[in-house]
């Protein structure tokens, strides 16, 4: 036996082995996008049709070049050059537009962390990128850290404080003391009850001397009147507008406000709405409508037909018996009957499209999760709404993406598709200046530069699915 030989072949062998395998990965490598040898946070969005949302403009063929979490560049796909080592993500035929903010929305607290952190994902899976937690924990001081690390995937939060109550800020001493408290603890503004009048004006002047806004309901004692004058931030449900527009009816003193209104909605005087909407903008104070907090408990439909929409699959049982329960329970109130509720909500959209007209400054909301409305599914049904209610689908878009900017007065972070932006983003298959139902299926969402394309955001979405059925 020659052993010389046999090396010889065994050597020439492996050498044609190694050659062999060397195709096998490069064909592998370069024939699957999601293998590619890229550079970590580096994207392209090639061949896209951009909805920048500075103004009502689509702009074809374009490329945008997603950086870390800013956009880098914008424009012509034959003037913008993909950098090297760029992940492309192909555009042909779609639409990206920038993400939307939830302004008025909830995440839930410590009691069962996972809980909220399927809630934060349902936000990311429907384009909402920007929340406004409404009714906050000292926990979610911690969660938007962990957000904004990196450590769970979540939209950015802009962190309200706990509700603000007579439990817990019974009187003027001790509203200027939370407000302190609230302060040094890193809240970006301070949430408003049901508190004692005193108590909110000692918050009001205390909030304006540390530099916090306050924001969210207005107490009964102050009335619509009384917060504009304080220059609260914003009022969110369009509370205390109907009251507003009752309240020099004869019958009103005799009369229980009820819920945003409706046991007063019979009593109101349409002239006052225009006067109401001009003391909005002389303060300055902007408005979250939230329509679908009341549409969902005025509708027709029945509350065992409303628990079967698909995107309930995500929520938690106990939470779906609880929105079962409610309407049931508005449903027998007697400030609330049909002819009641049908009122009030032809009010609030006259109301909505009132303040468009007059250019007072409108943000998007929904109140979510409430009464129906599924954390980021319900941004859709409340768009929706706004349409219904007379804007255009742009008009719409504008409340959810250029208008949170401005009302954080960072007009240059976010909300529109521009060098500089953070790049929050949406890709679309169709057009959402012709429908805005066409803002409901994202092709992918990128939140702060991570790309989540629509594969992933479904598999996730199935395991939270799978969770709550088990439950």
């Amino acid at each position: 036996m020659n052993y010389n030989d046999d090396s010889k072949r065994m050597s020439n062998f492996f050498r044609h082995a190694l050659v062999l395998l060397s195709f096998v990965l490069a064909f592998t490598i370069t024939g699957c996008e999601e293998e590619e040898v890229t550079i970590p946070g580096l994207y392209a969005f090639s061949d896209v049709t951009v909805v920048p949302m500075h103004t009502v403009v689509v702009l074809e063929n374009h490329t945008v070049v997603v950086r870390g979490d800013e956009i880098e560049a914008v424009g012509p796909s034959d003037q913008i050059e993909i950098p090297e080592g760029a992940r492309v993500i192909d555009g042909s035929g779609r639409y990206l537009m920038p993400g939307l903010a939830e302004m008025h929305g909830h995440i839930p607290g410590p009691d069962d962390p996972q809980y909220a952190e399927d809630m934060l994902f349902l936000y990311i899976s429907n384009g909402v990128t920007t929340v406004r937690n409404m009714s906050g924990h000292n926990y979610h001081l911690e969660l938007t850290e962990r957000i904004d690390n990196g450590d769970i995937p979540g939209p950015s939060v802009i962190a309200a404080t706990p509700w603000t109550s007579p439990d817990n800020i019974p009187g003027p001493e001790e509203a200027r003391e939370a407000v302190h408290d609230f302060y040094e603890a890193g809240f970006d503004l301070i949430k408003i009850g049901n508190i004692r009048g005193d108590a909110y004006e000692a918050l009001a002047d205390e909030a304006h001397a540390v530099g916090i806004p306050f924001a969210g309901h207005i107490p009964e004692e102050i009335g619509l009147t009384g917060a504009l004058e304080a220059r609260q931030a914003s009022i969110d449900h369009l509370d205390r507008y109907v009251e507003f527009m009752a309240e020099e009816h004869p019958e009103y003193d005799d009369r229980d406000p009820g819920f945003f209104g409706s046991g007063v909605v019979d009593l109101i005087d349409e002239d006052r709405m225009e006067e109401a909407i001009g003391q909005t903008i002389e303060a300055g104070t902007w408005n979250i409508p939230t329509l679908s907090l009341v549409e969902h408990l005025a509708s027709p439909q029945t509350p065992e037909e409303m628990i079967n929409w698909p995107e309930m699959r995500y929520m938690p049982p106990g939470v779906r018996e609880h929105w079962v329960d409610a309407k049931h329970n508005f449903q027998n109130r007697d400030d609330f009957q049909p002819e009641a509720a049908q009122r009030l909500v032809e009010v609030r959209r006259d109301l909505l499209l009132m303040m468009h007209e007059h250019e007072a400054p409108i943000a998007l909301g929904s109140d979510a999760p409430q009464f129906f409305n599924v954390p980021g599914f319900s941004i859709h049904h409340e768009m929706a709404m706004m349409v219904e209610a007379g804007l255009t689908p742009y008009e719409v878009l504008v409340t959810g993406t250029r208008n949170p900017a401005g009302y954080l007065n960072t007009p240059d972070a976010f909300g529109t598709i521009e060098d500089g932006r953070r790049a929050d983003l949406i890709l679309l298959e169709a057009n959402p200046l012709t429908d805005i139902g066409n803002v409901r299926e994202p092709a992918g969402v990128m939140v702060r530069g991570e790309w989540w394309p629509e594969e992933r955001i479904q598999t996730h979405l199935d395991e939270i699915a799978a969770r709550y059925e088990q439950d």
